[in-house]
């Protein structure tokens, strides 16, 4: 099983400005803010079982 995975530079971006607006609610609720890794960690344990495939195939999470 792969141990790393390698980000683009707009995932890379993309997951710092979710941590940073996450973080800011964090803070204003008096708790401690998250690392990036730790959302890595809670998407993919929260997000695995939501991905289906669309009807052409594409992998997809639904809103």
């Amino acid at each position: 099983m792969v141990q790393s995975v390698r980000l683009n530079e707009k995932e890379q971006e993309l997951l710092r400005k979710k941590a940073v607006e996450l973080n800011k609610a964090l803070i204003l609720k008096g708790q401690q803010p998250i690392r990036d890794s730790e959302l890595v960690h809670i998407l993919i344990e929260e997000g695995i079982n939501l991905v289906e495939i669309n009807n052409s195939g594409k992998l997809t999470i639904p809103k």
